[in-house]
């Protein structure tokens, strides 16, 4: 058919300028409106996208979800018109939902003092922890890190895969260099991942990442996860004086709204803290 030829020539074209895990969700929400609207890929006009958003808000789908899945459109799309495949560009002008201006969530102090006093936790867990809350890195990233892309000397770690392809350098402390050097002199494989799965034999996984964590979140009683922590970096760098601008560096951040809401988290991290002392 028309539209799965287009769609595999977009995943060809894209491969190098998306990651796979992006492409693959451009993809499917590109085929779920299709689907849903039922019309030649020629036909699609501006109210047959406006109408499958108006479909995933009465169906509960959340802004951040929305605009995600319009961004697939927004590019494939884009895509179409430039390869002239179609005349218009039916998504050039359609407006993202406005989401809701909620705060990222991040840890205090003493949370964050709790959560390193877990008993039970294993070495390499605690590495984790240390590792996701001095660098703020995303749990991606963390999971693609190798021991050659550390730098001892300069505690810093070559991010080589981050978002969108674009590599950084973070830094880290020295809590947070000691777990790693002890985590790392404790294994006896050869292989170049920082983190191991289980069975020591490839990279380690998010689920089970995540299901740590979900047990720190149950015996704490409050939510931990490691986006929790990226926003708890931003928020203790701002509460000890660091600029936005280099928080968002360390970061990875460039997206306008990314950026909006780092800049409301980090103007209340510095009011807390003027609130402590005054």
């Amino acid at each position: 058919m028309e539209k799965e030829k287009y769609i595999k020539q977009f995943k060809v074209d894209y491969h190098f300028r998306l990651t796979k895990k992006t492409l693959k969700g451009y993809i499917l929400a590109v085929n779920q409106f299709l689907d849903h609207s039922n019309v030649p890929l020629a036909q699609i006009s501006k109210r047959d996208i406006r109408n499958w958003l108006k479909y995933l808000m009465e169906n509960g789908y959340g802004p951040s979800t929305i605009n995600g899945k319009l961004a697939a459109l927004k590019t494939f799309f884009k895509y179409c018109w430039e390869e002239r495949i179609i005349q218009k560009n039916p998504a050039k002008d359609i407006l993202s939902i406005k989401r809701n201006e909620t705060l990222p969530r991040y840890l205090e102090h003493e949370q964050l003092a709790r959560l390193r006093r877990l008993k039970d936790v294993t070495l390499k867990e605690r590495a984790i922890i240390e590792t996701l809350y001095a660098t703020g890195v995303r749990i991606s990233e963390l999971m693609v890190m190798n021991k050659d892309d550390i730098n001892w000397s300069e505690r810093s770690i070559m991010i080589r895969k981050g978002k969108g392809k674009k590599e950084r350098i973070v830094l880290f402390n020295q809590e947070c260099a000691h777990y790693l050097k002890t985590y790392l002199a404790s294994r006896t494989d050869d292989l170049p991942y920082v983190f191991l799965n289980v069975a020591e034999t490839n990279r380690i996984y998010d689920k089970w990442i995540g299901t740590q964590f979900r047990s720190y979140s149950e015996k704490l009683g409050f939510k931990v996860a490691p986006h929790i922590l990226r926003h708890t970096f931003a928020a203790h760098l701002a509460q000890k004086g660091m600029q936005l601008e280099g928080i968002q560096m360390l970061l990875g951040h460039e997206k306008h709204h990314t950026t909006h809401s780092y800049a409301r988290l980090y103007e209340h991290a510095r009011k807390e803290l003027y609130d402590e002392w005054m």
